[in-house]
């Protein structure tokens, strides 16, 4: 039955040979969803905002890639979010905690296992997650624990309870109010005096992800730590 298997794995990867589904290029078939070079080359290193003042309820934001309007980044993470792509999610997911870890010391990364991390992916409404079919934090969290070994918190004990408008053509002010109490710890034992760490999939001004390291904080009063794929 395994050689069958074998022999039906090359016959389709000949026929129809795994693509890029961020650039098209062909693929190795251990390379899963995303090539060599957008994974290593293709996009600009953001990393760690090291001089950006962060409110008390956020520790650091760290991020993979700058976000490149128009191009390859803004068409994967569209795909991403609207056609359900959860397994490049996971991929993405996996190689920003990987990213993660590898840039920071020793001496970093035991403060945060010493208070027992656990990964928040931002909750959609339950209107938009159902419009949309799923969340593609969540999937994106799936990969970062992956990496990392943290658990993701369970689903419903971190709530966004209104349903806001879209953030796109806000103000950095228009864009906090229309955030304001939206979301809502549900199980606050969950998180308490534990290292949350929020995952989404673009940082643009921060104010959904500060908005919920501040709903955070005032149940844990520990900061938050803040993981995105792209960087606006």
């Amino acid at each position: 039955m395994e050689i069958f298997k074998k022999i039906y794995k090359t016959y389709t990867e000949v026929v129809f040979p795994p693509t890029c589904v961020c650039c098209g290029s062909s693929t190795n078939s251990d390379e899963n969803s995303i090539c060599s070079l957008c994974r290593g080359k293709r996009f600009e290193s953001a990393g760690l905002a090291r001089k950006e003042i962060l409110p008390q309820s956020a520790a650091f934001i760290y991020t993979m890639w700058f976000f490149d309007k128009g191009g390859y980044l803004q068409d994967l993470l569209h795909k991403l979010k609207y056609h359900f792509m959860r397994g490049v999610g996971i991929e993405l997911g996996y190689l920003l905690g990987k990213d993660f870890l590898h840039q920071q010391s020793t001496e970093e990364l035991k403060y945060i296992d010493d208070l027992n991390p656990v990964i928040i992916p931002v909750p959609l409404h339950v209107k938009k997650r159902r419009k949309r079919g799923y969340n593609q934090a969540r999937a994106l969290a799936e990969g970062v624990s992956r990496s990392t070994g943290w658990t993701i918190i369970k689903k419903g004990a971190i709530k966004r309870v209104r349903k806001t408008k879209t953030q796109t053509g806000l103000t950095l002010e228009e864009r906090s109010k229309n955030l304001k109490g939206a979301f809502q710890v549900k199980e606050p034992k969950l998180v308490l005096n534990r290292k949350c760490v929020v995952v989404d999939d673009v940082f643009t001004t921060g104010a959904t992800t500060f908005e919920l390291a501040k709903t955070l904080y005032e149940v844990n009063e520990v900061s938050s730590g803040i993981l995105t794929v792209a960087r606006a």
